[in-house]
């Protein structure tokens, strides 16, 4: 899944089966599937950040 420049995602970039996941994971949040998207990418972004760290500053 390939984010915009403006991190705007292109709905149509995902497969039924995961925006029906996406419906799921919102129903047992309690949050719309907007939100839950956001809350996957936000993720996605974060743990994306980390694997691009240089390796050695672990204990700084």
């Amino acid at each position: 899944m390939e984010m915009a420049r403006n991190n705007l995602l292109n709905i149509r970039l995902i497969s039924p089966q995961v925006i029906e996941l996406i419906e799921q994971y919102a129903a047992v949040n309690n949050c719309t599937q907007t939100e839950m998207l956001e809350r996957i990418v936000l993720e996605w972004n974060a743990q994306q950040s980390e694997s691009e760290r240089p390796s050695g500053d672990e204990d700084e």
